[in-house]
């Protein structure tokens, strides 16, 4: 069974809840007289979590709270369970009867600075 839930309170934001991983790196693309092109590439490739969610109202103000806070989410589907903190909340789609569609993109490795 899917599920995306907060971690410190064990509460289930909702039980609709796809995953994508993603794999991002940071290159540097330097292009020489000749045409020649130069990557250099730092650090280790760091991996997202994309989320497509399914929510009503009240997960939906869930979503919007856990960004604001930071908060460790966990995200269970049929490939495992996953953790992370969202770094992204896309668009809310409105649908009928109170639901909503929107994206999410959780970072897998992640320190919390409030400044």
């Amino acid at each position: 069974m899917s599920y995306l839930k907060l971690v410190d309170t064990d509460k289930i934001i909702t039980r609709f809840v796809n995953l994508r991983t993603k794999q991002e790196r940071t290159v540097i693309v330097q292009t020489a007289i000749d045409g020649t092109e130069y990557l250099t590439r730092f650090g280790k490739p760091v991996t997202s979590y994309e989320l497509e969610l399914y929510v009503d109202e009240k997960g939906k103000e869930a979503v919007l709270s856990a960004a604001d806070a930071l908060s460790r989410l966990e995200v269970s589907v049929a490939l495992g369970r996953f953790y992370g903190r969202i770094k992204e909340v896309g668009e809310l789609e409105k649908l009928v009867t109170g639901w909503y569609k929107t994206t999410v993109t959780l970072s897998s490795q992640s320190e919390v600075g409030i400044r």
